[in-house]
């Protein structure tokens, strides 16, 4: 045991690390060679993170690190009646030989997939535009150099017309976890922190009061887009549940308890006891309960997995956000500071990547809680459309607007 020794043996081991470290600044470090000694070159910083990104009208990927183009490629996409949509994927899997389980064993060479319906990057004749039956074809050179710089969720995005990525400096963005990027939150005039609401209700408990622990170092994924039947469903078994009747687990389900709950609500205030879900319903229980109804939803996700969603509010909630894909780039443990890209993939009078974010409320507590887990190479979708039929179990959020 440590305390039956007499003299510490990591006091000498301490001082020799002192000495070594005085020896190595006083003396550059440097490689032996046959005309002398050389500086070694200091460690390069690792390359921003990859993402592919599909134009169907070009049919052509341009890949990118950050907002630097590497290469380009031609490509040949979905035909009519089998035409790619366009979408938010990541890489699920990768194989050098595959065959299809659809169309009779065809050969797929350096597949890369992107849905599990089907969707895939693979070699394949590019002589002809829109010839695949779904698939994005490359050229073989192509295919192999592109399987070889690619990794397991890397970003593909696939686009209409023509997107690029551009650099974004905005005070809504996700930072680091510092003491002073926290404290600079509440004024950050844009995604600003709210204090949480009670219409966060069932979210709240369950997802959002566990300890802040990183047990991953992969890309978070986040996904901010309008509410759907499901989380509207759960507030309004909140409301009901605050208001002290009984809906039954407040799940997102229309249930018998709900049903009754609902009837129990309208009977109390005069009305036919339809116990129908109506917009007049929600209306009268926002009204009951003195709030006006959440018109977002953030969802984080990592690996696969869900680490938590809440409601967010997005100001002049009429207004169209379209779809724009923001990346993180690297950065060490001990950086303040991300930089990010930003993509815009509608067309026409949508919003700039800059005004869909100033239009996000975020409860403080969330903004902190993404803060302490950012990882390189985050993601962050803000879009219209809301989450993909394609996202599931083994897959990053898929948009398909």
């Amino acid at each position: 045991m440590v305390k039956s020794v007499k003299k510490p043996l990591w006091r000498g081991a301490l001082c020799a690390a002192i000495a070594a470290a005085m020896f190595s600044i006083a003396i550059p470090a440097t490689a032996a060679g046959t005309e002398g000694t050389k500086p070694v070159a200091e460690a390069q910083p690792p390359a921003e993170p990859l993402r592919l990104i599909v134009s169907l009208s070009a049919q052509r990927m341009d890949v990118y690190r950050g907002d630097a183009l590497v290469t380009s490629s031609t490509v040949s996409s979905g035909q009519e009646g089998y035409s790619t949509p366009n979408g938010v994927y990541s890489i699920l899997t990768k194989a050098k030989w595959h065959r299809s389980n659809i169309y009779s064993a065809a050969p797929m060479p350096f597949m890369q997939r992107l849905t599990w319906s089907g969707i895939a990057l693979h070699e394949g004749n590019v002589s002809r535009p829109y010839a695949s039956h779904g698939c994005i074809r490359l050229p073989r050179e192509f295919a192999i150099e592109l399987f070889q710089m690619t990794g397991i969720g890397t970003d593909v995005i696939v686009v209409a017309g023509d997107a690029r990525p551009q650099s974004i400096v905005h005070p809504a963005l996700f930072q680091p976890s510092q003491a002073a990027v926290l404290a600079s939150i509440g004024d950050a005039g844009s995604l600003a922190a709210t204090e949480p609401t009670p219409a966060e209700g069932a979210y709240g408990a369950r997802r959002l009061d566990a300890p802040i622990v990183r047990v991953s170092n992969s890309p978070l994924r986040i996904l901010i887009t309008r509410r759907t039947g499901r989380e509207r469903l759960m507030d309004l078994q909140g409301m009901l549940a605050e208001l002290g009747y009984k809906p039954g687990d407040i799940d997102g389900y229309m249930g018998p308890d709900t049903g009754r709950a609902i009837q129990a609500f309208q009977r109390d205030l005069g009305l036919q006891p339809t116990g129908m879900l109506t917009e007049e319903l929600y209306g009268q229980l926002y009204a009951a309960v003195g709030r006006k109804e959440i018109s977002g939803h953030i969802y984080v996700r990592q690996d696969y997995v869900d680490l938590f969603d809440a409601p967010v509010d997005i100001r002049n909630p009429d207004a169209p956000l379209g779809t724009h894909v923001f990346s993180a780039g690297n950065f060490s443990a001990t950086a303040r500071r991300a930089n990010w890209t930003a993509l815009t993939m509608t067309e026409g009078e949508q919003s700039t990547p800059a005004e869909a974010l100033e239009r996000i409320d975020i409860p403080a507590d969330i903004y902190r809680r993404i803060s302490l887990l950012l990882t390189p190479a985050t993601s962050l979708i803000i879009s219209d459309a809301g989450l993909g039929r394609e996202t599931g179990k083994g897959t990053d959020f898929i948009v398909q607007p």
